[in-house]
């Protein structure tokens, strides 16, 4: 798990260079073949807190460490509102959320991917900064195949995109078979907050 909190900060700490780019967060949508995505609807969160060593407010650059002691020093550009009430000490607080939904849809026609984002919102003036945003990914996709044993599915996306997907619940799985139309819902959000320690 420290291993996955470190990997999120590395790739949030490009994002969080920027308020406004809240609803870039880091990609993880089904696009290539194979790749393993968990088909569940509850989502899981990641929680990463970094450390502020120093601020810059004239230049307005921040230098973070992360829980296993990798700094990245980034420029908070004029989109993070309030960081003059940010000092050395202080904690950025990171959550990523993300989470998987399948769906049978024996109707649908077709393949197609839609993205939307929403965010980012930011905090009013005079509080802390804080930020989020969110990014989801609707996939329509064809059933290629079914593994009964590991409880897994092959899809056919859009541009003959293969994905190999984990359908956790039982009754959503027992009622896919191959050739079957699938909607893949990925959703991904990112909050985060400065904090003063306690």
């Amino acid at each position: 798990m420290r291993l996955k909190k470190q990997a999120v900060f590395i790739a949030v700490a490009g994002v969080l260079a920027a308020a406004g780019a809240m609803a870039q967060a880091p990609a993880t949508a089904p696009s290539k073949a194979p790749q393993m995505m968990d088909g569940a609807a509850a989502a899981d969160v990641t929680t990463v807190t970094a450390k502020i060593i120093a601020v810059d407010q004239a230049t307005r650059m921040v230098t973070l460490r992360g829980p296993m002691g990798h700094e990245v020093t980034i420029h908070a550009g004029p989109e993070v509102k309030n960081l003059a009430q940010v000092k050395a000490g202080d904690n950025l607080v990171v959550r990523y959320a993300e989470a998987l939904s399948v769906a049978l849809d024996k109707n649908i026609e077709g393949r197609s991917k839609t993205v939307t984002s929403t965010g980012p919102v930011t905090a009013p003036a005079g509080a802390m900064p804080a930020a989020a945003g969110a990014r989801q990914t609707r996939i329509v996709a064809a059933v290629d195949s079914v593994d009964a044993a590991t409880q897994h599915i092959l899809v056919e996306g859009p541009g003959g995109r293969y994905v190999e997907v984990k359908v956790k619940d039982p009754a959503v799985f027992k009622s896919i078979k191959a050739g079957d139309k699938i909607v893949l819902t990925y959703t991904e959000a990112v909050l985060l907050d400065v904090q003063r320690p306690h």
